[in-house]
Order: C-alpha cells, then sequence, then structure tokens
C-alpha cells in the first residue's frame, strides 16, 4: 500500500470508491442511454409533435378571440360596446397606458385621454393609427413629447384600450 499523499497539510490516500457508488454511477450511464435512445428512436412522442399537443391544449384552455383583420368600413372599433373587451382594455391601460397618460388617463407625462381635447384627432381610426404607429417629432404639437408605437400589442388590445376610453370620454367618437 502507498504512502498517504500530503498537500498543505491535508492527507490525501489513494482510497478506491466503494461498490455501490461505482454501481450506481454505472447503472445512471445504462439508464441514459436508454433513455435518449427511447425518445429519439422508438417513443411516439418527438419534439415536434410535443409542442403541437402543447398549443393544442393551450388553446382549448384559453380560446382567443378571432383575430381583428381589419376594421369598419368607416374605422369604428368593433369592440366598443363589449362589456369584456372594455374589462380587458381597462387592465391593459393601467398596466401599459397609465406610466404615461396617468391612472386616471387625465394625463401625466402624455396628454389627458379623458378632456374634450384631442391633439391628434378623435375618431376611433385617428386614435388607432396614433397608439399603433406612435407619434414622431415630425408629428408633435403643442410641445408635448412623442409617443412610441405600439404595434407589439396587436390590434386586440389597442382596440379594448380604445373602448375602455370611450366609456371614459364621449368626445372619442366612431367616425366623422
Amino acid at each position: 500500500m502507498k504512502e498517504p499523499k500530503e498537500v498543505d497539510g491535508i492527507f490525501q490516500a489513494d482510497n478506491p470508491m466503494p461498490p455501490w457508488w461505482k454501481m450506481v454511477w454505472l447503472i445512471s450511464i445504462i439508464v441514459s442511454i436508454g433513455y435518449v435512445a427511447y425518445f429519439h428512436w422508438y417513443s411516439d412522442w418527438p419534439q415536434d409533435v410535443a409542442f403541437e399537443k402543447e398549443v393544442a391544449e393551450h388553446e382549448a384552455k384559453f380560446p382567443t378571440k378571432q383575430a381583428i383583420v381589419a376594421t369598419n368600413d368607416d374605422g369604428s372599433n368593433p369592440y366598443r360596446d363589449d362589456a369584456v373587451a372594455i374589462k380587458e382594455g381597462e387592465g391593459t391601460y393601467k398596466q401599459i397606458c397609465s406610466a404615461c397618460h396617468g391612472p386616471t388617463a387625465e394625463g401625466a407625462v402624455g396628454p389627458s385621454l379623458v378632456d374634450k381635447d384631442w391633439i391628434h384627432g378623435n375618431t376611433d381610426k385617428e386614435v388607432f393609427h396614433n397608439i399603433m404607429k406612435g407619434i414622431g417629432p415630425e408629428r408633435q404639437k403643442l410641445n408635448r413629447g412623442g409617443m412610441p408605437a405600439w404595434e407589439g400589442l396587436g390590434a386586440e388590445k389597442v382596440y379594448a384600450v380604445m373602448a375602455w376610453l370611450a366609456t371614459k370620454n364621449s368626445t372619442l367618437v366612431k367616425a366623422k
């Protein structure tokens, strides 16, 4: 038997690992190889099929409204009188828009949305365009700052916010 090796006052003996430890290590390697082989070549649950099943389950559990492709011919908000959309719009407003327009839409950094003055138009079509495309430096009026484009929210959420705003401000009209 070798003499224990000393490093920084710690003696290191050359003891072998216990046999049970070696068996656990060997079994885990064999099981992992079997696992990989089964799921890659013999399972009927490949990754793309699993993803499609999960998406189908999610859509069944959380049905979505049909995507809005176009508004009415006059550009009016299709969600204007939809109580569910108004409630969703209020939540979206409080989460995203209230940072600039204030929690009650009375204005903060951005202009008030509940008074009778609309800087960039008061029809559904104009307001929708302003929200989706934003207000860049070339369109700023009355020394008010710009607004970022919110196309990423999608038309449904924007229309829902506008439906909620229409309940707060009667000067937001359907069309001219």
